[in-house]
């Protein structure tokens, strides 16, 4: 009795433990990868790796949240055309951390953030009137302030919330 469910469980726990790996993996296409056989970029391979750019950025809720992906991608590709042998990781991480080229999402951003504001103003403003004004304080600075030094980590992000509340709050304290 208890032999034949032992040899079940062996046979399910080999069966997907040896089992062909998923043909829908991503393949990651590091530069290297658009410069084919020759090593050198041709023009439809900066453009092809510039569509993977802006493909992987806006299949990525986080950076498309934060970041204009056509921008992104645009950008990529005119530094792709200064410097061919630049890392695909290195050009990327310039363009997010840098507001040189304006690719921040500040609409969505400011969107995002006055929705936030509500439900954080729902539950801890409840009594003030001037909410309405509170949460647009709030997201002008989240995207203002993002958009002046974008930086996708969250303890940044958390930062630039936490002093739009702190300073709007201070601006709009109910004076009841």
């Amino acid at each position: 009795m208890i032999k034949p469910l032992l040899i079940t469980i062996l046979t399910l726990f080999l069966c997907v433990t040896f089992a062909p790996a998923s043909s829908a993996q991503e393949v990651i296409k590091d530069s290297f990868y658009f410069m084919k056989d020759d090593n050198e970029f041709s023009d439809e391979e900066k453009d092809e790796e510039a569509m993977y750019i802006f493909e992987r950025c806006s299949s990525n809720s986080f950076q498309s949240e934060y970041f204009d992906c056509g921008c992104i991608a645009g950008a990529y590709r005119q530094e792709r055309d200064k410097e061919d042998l630049i890392p695909q990781n290195t050009l990327l991480n310039s363009l997010y951390t840098s507001n040189e080229r304006g690719c921040a999402n500040t609409i969505n951003i400011a969107g995002q953030a006055y929705k936030n504001c509500q439900s954080f103003a729902q539950a801890y403003r409840s009594r003030d009137t001037n909410n309405e004004d509170f949460c647009s304080c709030v997201a002008n600075d989240v995207a203002n302030n993002f958009t002046k030094k974008p930086y996708l980590k969250m303890r940044c992000l958390e930062e630039i919330r936490s002093d739009a509340l702190f300073n709007c709050g201070r601006k709009f304290q109910s004076r009841s």
